[in-house]
């Protein structure tokens, strides 16, 4: 095969400048008229295509003329963000002011002169928790969960709380408003000119609320939720406290403070008390003489189940044999020597029985006795399948909150000042027993002086408070009835007047 001939670079250069020559030669050139110099069109920073249809960027910034290289990057860094979609995890979560971390920042001193004036002492303190109240929803993010609870604690305190309680306010009037406006505008908490003449007292209105309304009424499960309730409390207190909204209450504020904190552990340990209480002993004894857990068709041998599952037991069948065993065992070695005796003398004659404690609601705590280290060894050399119990003791109560006792003119109840119980509970339960507890249940006494408790209905906490503010929750201004007949009825009349005026017609 042969070579292909190179063309030569000099010759194909010099065609292709004739060939250029020859068509700009043909193309004639027009210059501008010299009258009319030619003018400098200034084009903006950023424009975008005629066509509405098509989808709106910016034009490239060759067609941008007149620009600095710092306004050139600006723009390009713009063009490259604009239709970028944010991301829901870049960034961490704004604050809401509940974090551990959270401490009031520093006041400027116009801010201090202007506070200074709304809290002033001169002013009635509802009129002062008012623009308190309107100033914490603005400084704080109360979400759903936390703003129920907030709201809740607020009516519980006699505040009315709605989500527009002062109706619709479009974003046109909010503009036209300062910033006292908005600030009435948004707030959902209001409190009436009625209260005036009402008590103020932070201390029982938390203890109120903490103690018998929130565990009955909102009934928390969990730790996050008690956690929830007695810190947004505790914060909106130290927000009273550091603005000075209520000095002359000053040291009552501080006490609800450490009722709130006192609460967060109490709180949590009546719901764990209550997701195992009673316990095996007294469960035991309750299924054995006739309390709640009794079933006389239950079997006699026992279960496989119950060694297995020893430490969660409340929703285990127990059996004769079982309960036989347990009881056997805890008064082996924590009864006194009478008690064992007589005990295990009315049981061989058939004799051993309980009966009801009358006219209580249940006990108070008074003191704790943990299982001692022989009863331990015990228990793990003879009973390993058993859980060693203490003692715990407590003295007879009644709760405020009950069931109202209706008795006959003169009649009284019998004073319980001085009875008082010593009951056996295992060490697992013991944990979550504390001194000042109120425990509503139903108390039974053996014939050989040995006490048991039934179901546990509820667990309260040492300040445990009823208060009132339960039924005014739910209360309504009165109006007149009679008012309103009286009106519809003179409509009535008014009625039949046209009609027979229009008949004669």
């Amino acid at each position: 095969m042969g070579r292909e001939e190179q063309p030569d670079p000099v010759t194909a250069e010099s065609a292709e400048s004739a060939e250029k020559s020859t068509t700009i030669a043909e193309v004639p050139i027009v210059e501008p008229p010299p009258d009319k110099p030619e003018e400098k069109v200034h084009t903006p920073p950023v424009a975008y295509r005629d066509d509405k249809n098509a989808e709106e960027k910016p034009l490239a910034l060759a067609e941008v003329k007149g620009l600095t290289a710092k306004q050139k990057k600006k723009l390009a860094m713009k063009a490259k963000y604009k239709n970028r979609p944010k991301s829901k995890a870049a960034g961490q979560p704004k604050p809401t002011g509940f974090e551990d971390y959270f401490a009031e920042g520093p006041i400027t001193p116009d801010d201090h002169d202007y506070e200074e004036n709304i809290y002033s002492l001169d002013r009635p303190i509802i009129f002062r928790l008012q623009e308190a109240l309107n100033r914490y929803q603005q400084k704080r993010r109360l979400l759903n969960e936390r703003m129920y609870l907030f709201a809740d604690y607020l009516r519980y305190g006699g505040v009315d709380v709605g989500a527009k309680l002062y109706g619709g306010v479009s974003e046109r009037e909010l503009k036209e408003m300062d910033k006292e406006g908005i600030l009435v505008a948004r707030s959902q908490a209001n409190i009436s000119f009625n209260k005036i003449k009402l008590k103020v007292d932070f201390e029982l209105v938390v203890k109120g609320f903490l103690s018998s309304h929130f565990p009955d009424k909102v009934q928390p499960n969990n730790l996050e939720t008690v956690q929830m309730a007695t810190r947004t409390i505790k914060n909106w207190l130290n927000y009273l406290v550091f603005h000075k909204v209520a000095s002359e209450h000053n040291n009552n504020i501080i006490s609800a403070i450490y009722i709130c904190e006192l609460a967060e552990i109490q709180l949590w340990d009546n719901l764990r008390l209550l997701s195992v209480a009673p316990g095996d002993f007294n469960k035991a004894c309750s299924f054995l003489f006739g309390g709640h857990y009794f079933d006389p068709e239950a079997e006699k041998e026992s279960s496989a189940d119950w060694e297995q599952e020893r430490m969660k037991r409340k929703n285990k069948f127990m059996t004769q044999e079982i309960a036989h065993k347990v009881m056997k065992f805890a008064l082996a070695c924590t009864s006194t020597d009478e008690q064992a005796s007589l005990f295990d003398r009315l049981s061989k004659a058939n004799e051993l029985h309980a009966t009801a404690v009358q006219d209580i609601d249940g006990f108070e705590v008074t003191e704790i006795f943990m299982p001692e280290q022989k009863v331990r060894d015990f228990y793990n050399k003879h009973g390993p399948d058993l859980n060693p119990v203490g003692k715990l003791c407590a003295k007879a109560c009644r709760n405020p909150d009950g069931v109202y006792v209706d008795l006959a003119p003169g009649e009284k109840l019998p004073n319980i000042d001085e009875l008082e119980f010593e009951f056996l509970v295992e060490e697992n339960l013991l944990n979550y027993y504390y001194t000042g507890m109120k425990v509503c249940t139903n108390v039974w006494e053996f014939n050989c002086g040995v006490y048991f408790y039934d179901e546990v209905f509820a667990a309260y906490c040492t300040f445990y408070t009823v208060l009132w503010n339960d039924l005014m929750l739910e209360w309504k201004e009165p109006r007149d009835l009679t008012k309103e007949q009286k009106l519809e009825g003179k409509e009535e009349d008014e009625t039949e007047k046209v009609d027979a005026h229009a008949e004669g017609l």
